[in-house]
């Protein structure tokens, strides 16, 4: 096999979460050539990038282009996902026919969504890629308060099993994810795959006073991401512990809604939106004392079957988390002491603060202790076995 051509990989995900973990980065140190497809799904700033096309060469960017999309408003964004998600195929299609003359062949094609891992099935039998490669990072439960997302949901699953089943190499981002899938008669009990969840980069901890506690969240604004609690128990924050202030780095589809209500608050609450620099939020983050993670405790709520990056982010700069219990790295937390796991009440929210920092520095080592353990330099490598084999 010819070097030149396997260290070529097309990569597909959607916005903000293209270098999640440190997953772009990841492939960029690790291929030659990366052709890298982000396409929008929330609204997440009035200035953000539009859905594109990147194409790296060692890590230098040699080629890129906007890419068409649908509207991103909450209002229409799932009414709309059939022909966005139609607009997606055919653009996938076309760019890699076309750049296919320009660029020679890619080896691997690399995705973590049911519809864009079908795809990119589809495009193998077309013989534009060669091998094809699904981290399967979601579930989405068949139940939900309302009739369109559930059955948008169902229409999910329509490619979701097909492109499990057929893929040539399939990793699952937790054990969980497997094991529904072996539930739903889908994989044999028998069969194996690998489980790699979301990878950390730890940083150098950094003293922090501890007279002014600064809470912050990082994510999108979206109401089943729990940020109610935070504005719920902001007064009583204030009351035990006067100086507390409340960061948030993100934008999305809830973003006015809680911006209208922190008007109505008297403790300080900063809106960074949305930042596309890691460096610049990795500084903010390290200037804060907790990071914040709540996950809504809704049986619909498809966190269940998730790896937490925003905890994972929190972890790796020394801030110890304090979350809900609806994934399970929520156990890992608890045995790392690395931050506190509550119920979606407020009350317990405001107990765990105190509970943090009066144990601070405890807290705060366990942190990067437990951020160790998931180094992305390490773990990723279970994504691409066959590069080991197919180099030689």
């Amino acid at each position: 096999m010819n070097k030149h051509i396997i260290s070529k990989i097309v990569y597909v995900n959607f916005a903000p979460y293209e270098n999640a973990g440190y997953i772009l980065t990841y492939l960029l140190n690790n291929f030659a050539v990366v052709m890298s497809f982000t396409f929008n799904f929330h609204k997440l700033t009035d200035h953000q990038h539009p859905s594109r096309l990147v194409i790296y060469k060692y890590k230098r960017i040699i080629y890129q282009c906007p890419l068409f999309q649908t509207p991103t408003t909450p209002s229409v964004a799932f009414i709309l996902l059939p022909i966005r998600s139609l607009v997606i195929f055919a653009q996938l299609l076309f760019h890699l026919y076309r750049l296919h003359k320009r660029y020679g062949p890619f080896y691997f094609y690399f995705t973590v969504n049911a519809f864009t891992a079908w795809t990119g099935n589809i495009l193998r039998s077309l013989r534009l890629i060669q091998k094809t490669i699904f981290w399967v990072w979601d579930y989405y439960p068949p139940f939900d308060r309302s009739p369109v997302v559930r059955f948008m949901r169902y229409l999910y699953w329509q490619f979701d099993i097909p492109a499990t089943l057929q893929t040539d190499h399939v990793v699952f981002l937790n054990q969980k994810l497997l094991d529904l899938r072996k539930r739903l008669g889908i994989f044999s009990e028998s069969v194996t795959h690998s489980v790699v969840g979301i990878g950390t980069d730890p940083k150098p901890l950094r003293y922090k006073s501890g007279k002014t506690i600064k809470l912050v969240y990082i994510g999108v604004l979206k109401k089943s991401h729990g940020l109610d609690l935070i504005f719920e128990s902001a007064k009583s924050l204030s009351q035990k512990y006067p100086g507390i202030s409340i960061e948030i780095i993100g934008g999305g589809p809830d973003r006015a809604y809680y911006q209208h209500i922190s008007e109505t608050l008297s403790t300080p609450v900063l809106f960074h939106g949305y930042i596309e620099k890691d460096n610049t939020a990795n500084k903010i983050l390290a200037r804060c004392h907790i990071g914040i993670a709540p996950y809504l405790p809704d049986k619909g709520n498809v966190t269940y079957f998730s790896d937490p990056s925003k905890i994972k982010r929190y972890l790796e700069v020394g801030l110890p988390t304090i979350t809900t219990p609806v994934f399970s790295f929520s156990r890992d937390i608890k045995q790392y002491g690395a931050g506190v796991v509550i119920n979606y009440d407020s009350e317990e929210f405001i107990q765990s603060v105190g509970i943090i920092m009066r144990k601070y520095d405890f807290y705060q080592k366990n942190a990067v202790a437990l951020a160790q353990k998931y180094r992305y330099q390490v773990i990723y490598s279970s994504l691409f076995p066959m590069l080991k084999h197919t180099n030689k």
